[in-house]
């Protein structure tokens, strides 16, 4: 009970609080949405890269594709961190973490259908796949973002 606040200072002093906390969130989200112009094309190509990288023949090429294409993906984290000032290390709510679940799923079933095309001699499924999952994941972390953002405004 001694929390409440009793005195018309005292709610309006929360009150204020609580409206700067709004705008920080509200701020934040814009951030980084504001952003995925660029993230989203590179994260999309980058995890692209890791599904079709068996094309490129089982053992050391596909080793270097997608390690290179893992490299990306961490420069493009730093990139985006360096430009907002914003890092994140889990989604902000239940919309963000649903759709991160969508989209790594996704990652696991198309690298999983990659490696079987791949093993099967069969290279331009593969690449298929890969043009597939650049579009779901190009989509994907834009439906992320905004979602993201959203949770942002919903948490708290």
């Amino acid at each position: 009970m001694d929390a409440i606040p009793t005195e018309p200072r005292d709610a309006a002093s929360a009150r204020e609080v609580l409206d700067t906390i709004s705008l920080d969130r509200r701020r934040l989200g814009a951030r980084f949405t504001a952003e995925t112009w660029w993230t989203a094309p590179a994260q999309a190509l980058a995890v692209a890269a890791v599904v079709g990288a068996p094309a490129a023949g089982m053992g050391g090429p596909m080793s270097v594709v997608a390690g290179l294409a893992t490299m990306a993906l961490v420069g493009i984290e730093h990139q985006f961190r360096k430009r907002t000032g914003i890092s994140t290390n889990r989604p902000a709510g239940a919309a963000s973490l649903s759709v991160l679940v969508v989209l790594c799923t996704g990652f696991v079933v198309a690298a999983a259908a990659s490696f079987v095309l791949a093993m099967n001699g069969e290279t331009s499924s593969v690449i298929s796949v890969a043009s597939a999952t650049f579009v779901g994941m190009l989509l994907g972390v834009v439906i992320y973002d905004r979602a993201y953002a959203r949770d942002l405004l919903r948490v708290g």
